[in-house]
Order: structure tokens, then C-alpha cells, then sequence
């Protein structure tokens, strides 16, 4: 009986902050990091440097409609939210030319901020192609959930 209540309290341990972004209607995103490829001599090349100066908010989130709001520093559009749970939240983004993102937030905190929100990891993809070149880009942070 003693193992199983130590089993128990380990899992539920476990699970505490995790659970919270399954929930969560909305994050405000921050990006430190970027590599973005480009074909030179036919073959992908990356560069890669850190900065801290992109980012947005992802509101409204609706698991149950699939259905949340990008808003950026160049308006709002609507994006496909799919739970993943237990390896984060995905959100999908179909740009009118054709181009596409995701964003993906895990479940692993890795801190507070000043305001006393939840930091959890974070990537954001854009897979642009222009004039029929490609021009990839990932981009490294984290997302702080405000509700």
C-alpha cells in the first residue's frame, strides 16, 4: 500500500505544471533565437544568431473548435489550435499566399517572469517560400501563459 501511495504522489508530482497549458486560453510569446536557410550553391545553408526582439500573443485558444487568434505587431489571424498533450500545443497558420507557421509550446517550464507567470519552451516555424525560393526559418523562445 506505502509503494503505491508513493507511486501515486510521483505521478500526480509529476503532472502538476504540465497540465496547466492544456487549459490555458491564452500566452504571450517571446523569441531569442533564429536560424533561417538558404539555398546557395544549391545546397542549404544556416545562419543563426540569437535576438530578443520578435514576438506575439496567441489568444483565444479553443481546443474543443480547434480555433485561436495570432496577434502580432502587423494585426491578428485566426490559426488552427490541435492539443498534443502530453507533448505540448500546436497551433497552424495558412497565410494567404500559401506560405505556412507553427507554433509549438511544450510542456517544460523554465521560469517566472517579472510578472509571475509560467515561462514554458517554445519554437515557431515559418516555412516561407518567395519568388520560388525557399527561405525556411525557426525560430527559439518561450511563451508565458496569461490565464
Amino acid at each position: 500500500m506505502k509503494k503505491l501511495l508513493i507511486i501515486l504522489v510521483a505521478l500526480l508530482w509529476c503532472n502538476v505544471g504540465v497540465a496547466d497549458i492544456y487549459k490555458a486560453k491564452a500566452f504571450k510569446c517571446t523569441y531569442y533565437h533564429t536560424a533561417v536557410g538558404e539555398v546557395k550553391n544549391n545546397k542549404y545553408k544556416v545562419d543563426s544568431e540569437s535576438e530578443d526582439n520578435f514576438g506575439f500573443s496567441i489568444v483565444n485558444i479553443n481546443f474543443e473548435t480547434k480555433k485561436s487568434q495570432m496577434v502580432g505587431n502587423v494585426g491578428t489571424d485566426n490559426m488552427t489550435a490541435i492539443s498534443a498533450n502530453p507533448s505540448g500545443i500546436h497551433f497552424f497558420q495558412m497565410m494567404p499566399i500559401g506560405n505556412a507557421t507553427m507554433t509549438t509550446i511544450y510542456p517544460q517550464e523554465v521560469g517566472i517572469n517579472r510578472l509571475g507567470q509560467i515561462l514554458y519552451t517554445s519554437s515557431h516555424s515559418r516555412h516561407i517560400a518567395m519568388d520560388n525560393k525557399s527561405l525556411p526559418q525557426q525560430f527559439y523562445g518561450e511563451c508565458a501563459k496569461l490565464e
